[in-house]
């Protein structure tokens, strides 16, 4: 639990909040034993001795003591509150951070239903028994044992050593069951998140699911998750009933024999009514401050299942950048023997790539399904590091540059991604644009019309991964996008592929103007996007077997006009 608490402890952001809290804590501690202590006096002094002139100040004082910790409990509980809240948000900015900064490999290894788990679930009750119950409940109830221990101590040491063997019987008890408690936790949890992602994959896939009529498997899928899911929450509850009532007996009986202990010594005289009436008071607040702490101990246990998921994504290695800036354009795109493969169970994409890529200039790569194009550009984009190989931009490795090399080169996907935001701010991304440059983009990659006939117009919701709108819209809006952003490198992978081959012609006619002497990379199927690049390299099995112009290539290139001449046939 030591480790749990130190890797929490580093994300409260809020420490000096800890001295009000903890003020308020040991007030709420010592002012109902100051309060039971009048107790005794009240019916020593008052009832028994008959000064009854003392009544009145003492049931005062008595009040005050014994309302006072209302008042303390809840500056504690707000304080703690405060403290958890800033706690669960300061968390989850990191683990956003964190899920931002893995390598794609990494991330990919993450599925999107476990991560919203772990913020929506793992996080906030991670937050919550860490603060309200181990740094707020436990260490209220142990500054209370304390005091009570003392307390008791000066009335009865008989009685402190009753209640002693007490607490070491539920050591024993926490000993025993704390793993189990863990294991538990850990197996609700872990059948949580599987539910979750069942849950989040069945809603993401809906038109799949009802185009192919798999309604009913989505439902028995769901239905076994959930099944396993409640197995484990019975299981935790009928553990946790098993230990109460272990050790719920061992309250009871320690109360009755001080009720016994203390009745003798009253009736030999040894202790006065008053005392025996505190001295009971304080060892039932004692014994039951003891139940509650091994409850919190087992919630401990419970805090560290919630903690090891966080730290699961936690403790992965981020994206590492380097120190150098990107000063100046991009003058040269070097690939050297660079060897590639997505695990190491899979059989290599790329192998001993040698490849000086022009700049300022539109490049197209061309090969059979599987034979490295799109990895190239990953590599380009930094998405995966090569298994071995560099690849070098002017000169230096790619891995050499800080955070700006992000804003030199960009990509265009097959299937780009918007946020559920207005069209406008998936354009512009923050970023400070006219409104007629955006215009005029949007005109030259032909999303202007239909844009202006929507509604609201660029102020008209996209709705979930651009769910409102069309594939080739989509396209057009992500090409207009990577226009106004005008980064040094921009690729195009099958980013025109939903659209007819009237409009990517006039499509790349028109990026060809804006992006006259700047570098262009293609990646595409349909031979009639690359047939103007200024250089074609050819790729087969990981390798650049050639590269050249269409017309070039066209007669010195078997494996070129093969899939040329395929697409005619199928076109």
């Amino acid at each position: 639990m030591r480790a749990s608490m130190s890797f929490i402890f580093e994300y409260i952001n809020k420490k000096r909040w800890f001295l009000l809290g903890y003020l308020a804590l040991v007030l709420e501690c010592i002012t109902p034993i100051i309060a039971a202590v009048l107790q005794r006096d009240i019916i020593d002094n008052v009832f028994t001795d008959k000064q009854y002139d003392q009544f009145a100040f003492l049931i005062i004082l008595y009040a005050v003591f014994f309302f006072g910790p209302k008042l303390w409990f809840t500056v504690r509980k707000v304080t703690f509150f405060h403290m958890s809240y800033h706690l669960q948000m300061n968390l989850t900015e990191q683990f956003l951070k964190k899920i931002y900064g893995l390598p794609t490999a990494a991330f990919n290894k993450e599925h999107t239903g476990k991560l919203l788990n772990n913020i929506r679930n793992d996080i906030s009750n991670a937050c919550n028994t860490a603060v309200n119950e181990m740094l707020s409940e436990s260490v209220k109830i142990i500054v209370s044992l304390i005091f009570l221990s003392v307390a008791i101590a000066y009335i009865s040491l008989t009685m402190l050593l009753v209640v002693s063997v007490v607490a070491f019987i539920y050591y024993i008890l926490l000993y025993k069951f704390g793993d189990k408690t863990k294991e538990n936790a850990g197996r609700v949890r872990q059948e949580k998140a599987h539910l979750s992602v069942n849950i989040e994959e069945s809603i993401s896939s809906v038109r799949e699911t009802v185009a192919y009529n798999l309604q009913n498997q989505q439902m028995n899928d769901f239905e076994e998750k959930f099944q396993k899911y409640y197995k484990a929450l019975i299981e935790e509850g009928l553990y946790k009933i098993k230990i109460l009532f272990i050790s719920d007996p061992f309250l009871y009986t320690t109360k009755l024999t001080v009720i016994l202990f203390g009745a003798i010594n009253a009736f030999k005289n040894n202790v006065s009514l008053g005392e025996f009436v505190v001295s009971f008071t304080l060892v039932d607040q004692l014994v039951t401050g003891l139940g509650q702490l091994f409850q919190q101990g087992l919630i401990g246990k419970r805090l560290i299942a919630s903690v090891d998921c966080v730290q699961s994504v936690m403790i992965k290695e981020n994206l590492q950048y380097g120190h150098i800036q990107f000063n100046g354009k991009i003058e040269s795109i070097e690939f050297r023997n660079v060897t590639f493969r997505y695990s190491e169970d899979s059989e290599l994409v790329l192998e001993n790539l040698n490849l000086d890529v022009p700049v300022g200039k539109k490049i197209a790569f061309v090969g059979e399904s599987g034979s490295g194009k799109s990895t190239i550009a990953k590599l380009l984009l930094r998405a995966y590091e090569p298994e071995e190989g560099e690849v070098l931009i002017n000169a230096e490795k790619v891995i050499e540059y800080n955070h700006q090399y992000a804003d030199r080169i960009t990509a265009v996907l097959q299937d780009p991604h918007f946020l559920p935001i207005t069209i406008k701010e998936n354009l512009i991304f923050d970023k400070d644009y006219e409104q007629k440059d955006i215009e005029d983009v949007c005109r030259k990659m032909l999303c202007f019309d239909f844009i202006q006939e929507l509604s609201d117009g660029y102020e008209t919701e996209v709705g979930e991964r651009g769910t409102r709108l069309s594939g080739g819209q989509k396209q057009r809006l992500a090409l207009a996008r990577s226009m106004l952003k005008n980064a040094d490198v921009l690729i195009l992978d099958e980013a025109t592929s939903a659209l007819d081959i009237e409009t990517e012609y006039h499509i790349q006619k028109n990026i060809d103007q804006l992006r006259k002497n700047m570098t262009t990379i293609i990646i595409a199927h349909r031979m009639t996007t690359v047939q103007n690049a200024d250089v074609i390299f050819v790729l087969d099995k990981g390798r650049v077997i050639t590269k050249g112009t269409h017309s070039e290539l066209i007669v010195e290139s078997p494996v070129y006009k093969s899939l040329y001449e395929t697409q005619l046939k199928v076109s």
